[in-house]
């Protein structure tokens, strides 16, 4: 999935300097002795908990060759363990490994090896798919899903409290013995959602494209969480395993519960389940230190398209950050978008009246972030004329700067929509888990009182900083059929 702006993820923002108190309650923390992280946010009288775990690892971490499987890892985690999902695990277990044995001759080979399909006949019928979300489903457990990102994957579901103890059971007993059952549909699965996120989009394929022009060949973010699909269908168990091992470390890994659960009974389930898991310098396979990502290779194209003639114009920015530019570029973003924003009032609406649409973000992640803004030409208005419409507004903004008004608009608008998602329990829970994951919790109430400070002064720097034409790369999609339109 594509990453938000920084804002989209911290979902946090002050009305005004003086604004400038938490709108969740400060989560309790602590670590077990194998170094995995616990928050917990106490609600009472809440009747469901919150819980999510993630990884500090996501596509970004796939080895070259084999894109994709952070993905593929995210969905065999659903299989169970030798005790769900199996009906005979002391039977099922040596026909795996001799299946997983076969499938890897085939692969290599490039046609199927003899005894293949009998193996997996016979492994249907001891078996149980879907059995690990029909555990939590019959226990009254709502929203189980995963999402592989760029830095990090995450788990959530949503279960009664008087169940929290079986979701530390489950959420430990995969972690512990996972066991990775129906490799080939997994890999049609993963294929199947890349079609509809991607290819069914019509400028799906052309912003993939794009991003690995950006990010160029080598970066981690050249190719999108879902992977490529030549290389997904070429993976084979045991690299699904490696993963598993260099990844899924205690070390790497945060779990967030927001609801009526305790601290203190959150702990001794935290210590009693997921203490049994090895600490780090006992796994097989240690994650290696990722080195530097490499600078964005700018790289523009120019296509067709069976949708609006658009552009998307793309400027490097900065790392995952809490204060400084990344804060006065989240909050730029909020002045252009919006209906009462730059980009509707001007582009849209206003004079230029170029545009059918008009969006900004800042997009942050660990390595690497940019800025990117997206118009789609309106009725009768050729392509060439957006960007140079765009570098007009981006004039009148450093040569007036921004109101007052405007500042204490976006502060409000991003104030309302933090406390709207920190009041559930889920969104508090998944803003924690990332922002625990990308270096710490307390990132939310340091870009609280980030965002409180930033000026009309901090927009024009960052602009006349990061906003450069001659920086820039740029997607052109012309609609198809139309003459430069």
């Amino acid at each position: 999935m594509k990453s938000t702006v920084l804002a989209a993820i911290l979902l946090a923002a002050v009305s005004s300097p003086a604004a400038s108190a938490s709108p969740f309650l400060e989560p309790t923390r602590f670590t077990l002795d194998n170094g995995m992280t616990f928050l917990i946010v106490e609600r009472p009288g809440r009747p469901l908990v919150a819980a999510v775990w993630a990884v500090r690892g996501g596509s970004a971490s796939d080895p070259p060759g084999r894109r994709g499987l952070a993905h593929v890892v995210e969905h065999l985690l659903y299989a169970g363990s030798r005790t769900i999902g199996t009906r005979d695990w002391e039977e099922e277990a040596p026909l795996l490994r001799r299946w997983e044995r076969l499938y890897e001759q085939s692969v290599r080979r490039g046609a199927a090896a003899s005894g293949l399909e009998r193996v997996e006949q016979r492994l249907a019928a001891l078996q149980r798919p879907g059995a690990y979300a029909g555990v939590y489903t019959r226990a009254g457990a709502l929203g189980i899903d995963a999402f592989t990102r760029h830095d990090s994957t995450a788990f959530q579901t949503l279960l009664p409290k008087e169940k929290i103890e079986l979701w530390f059971w489950m959420e430990s007993d995969r972690l512990l013995e996972p066991v990775f059952r129906g490799f080939r549909r997994e890999l049609a699965v993963v294929e199947q959602e890349r079609r509809q996120r991607i290819d069914s989009s019509p400028a799906g394929t052309w912003f993939d494209l794009f991003d690995a022009a950006y990010w160029g060949a080598g970066h981690p973010y050249a190719h999108s969480p879902g992977g490529e699909r030549l290389e997904v269908a070429r993976l084979l168990p045991a690299d699904a395993r490696s993963h598993f091992e260099a990844t899924y470390r205690p070390d790497r890994l945060v779990a967030v519960l927001v609801g009526d659960v305790s601290p203190a009974r959150a702990r001794e389930l935290a210590k009693r389940y997921f203490g049994r898991l090895k600490g780090a310098g006992s796994r097989r396979a240690a994650a290696a230190e990722k080195p530097a990502a490499p600078e964005p290779a700018l790289g523009s194209l120019e296509g067709l398209c069976a949708c609006r003639s658009q552009v998307e114009i793309r400027y490097p920015t900065v790392p995952f950050a809490a204060a400084g530019d990344a804060v006065a570029l989240d909050v730029l973003a909020g002045l252009l978008n919006s209906r009462s924003g730059r980009l509707y009032r001007e582009l849209v609406t206003g004079e230029e009246r170029v545009a059918f649409a008009a969006s900004a973000e800042h997009v942050s992640r660990e390595f690497g972030g940019y800025f990117a803004v997206r118009i789609e030409a309106g009725e009768g208005v050729h392509l060439p004329e957006l960007t140079p419409a765009w570098d007009r507004l981006l004039e009148r903004v450093l040569a007036g700067g921004a109101r007052d008004s405007e500042l204490k608009r976006v502060r409000r608008q991003l104030l309302t929509d933090s406390w709207r998602q920190f009041e559930q329990d889920a969104g508090l829970a998944h803003r924690l888990a990332a922002a625990e994951a990308l270096g710490g919790w307390r990132q939310l109430t340091r870009w609280l009182d980030a965002a409180a400070d930033v000026s009309a002064d901090d927009l024009k720097r960052v602009i006349e900083r990061y906003l450069r034409p001659a920086d820039r790369a740029v997607l052109s999609l012309t609609r198809s059929g139309s003459a430069g339109r």
